[in-house]
């Protein structure tokens, strides 16, 4: 029995099961990336997701709290920005798991706005549930990078 070659094949989006070509490299619904991805991971679905919080003019101690992870209910005190996030144990904040780039991402001031920008990571980065390169962090956002979900807070 010979081998067949289909051009045709599919796969499931890890994220939010949608058919893709495997050729694809990125989901079209969703903004997954296929290529060189580390390990399945779903988003996160929280019932009770902020609406839209106002953002602070001005942030004097921003912080984020880990709500779902091993280290859950721990509290990374943002003080000094910018703030690197991955699985490499020289980050600011380390996170060790595969679903976690080794430089996941980057949390930075911009005038009086606190962004969180994506360092290429090969699972991405979401806020609110939306798949982001850079996105603004208002009081209540919350962040999810490979397993690990986050809520952003000013206290």
């Amino acid at each position: 029995m010979g081998s067949t070659s289909d051009n045709n094949a599919t796969v499931i989006c890890p994220v939010c099961n949608t058919t893709v070509s495997a050729a694809g490299d990125v989901c079209p619904t969703c903004g997954f990336r296929f290529a060189g991805a580390t390990a399945k991971f779903q988003a996160v679905e929280p019932a009770d997701v902020p609406a839209n919080a106002a953002p602070h003019d001005h942030c004097e101690h921003p912080q984020l709290t880990l709500l779902k992870g091993p280290q859950q209910g721990q509290v990374f005190n943002l003080g000094t920005l910018p703030i690197t996030i991955g699985r490499d144990p020289k980050c600011d904040i380390f996170l060790n798991n595969m679903t976690v780039s080794r430089k996941h991402a980057v949390i930075e001031r911009h005038a009086d706005q606190i962004v969180i920008r994506d360092c290429a990571s090969l699972n991405g980065v979401w806020v609110d549930k939306k798949i982001v390169d850079e996105a603004e962090l208002s009081d209540g956002s919350l962040v999810q990078i490979g397993t690990f979900v986050m809520q952003f807070g000013c206290a």
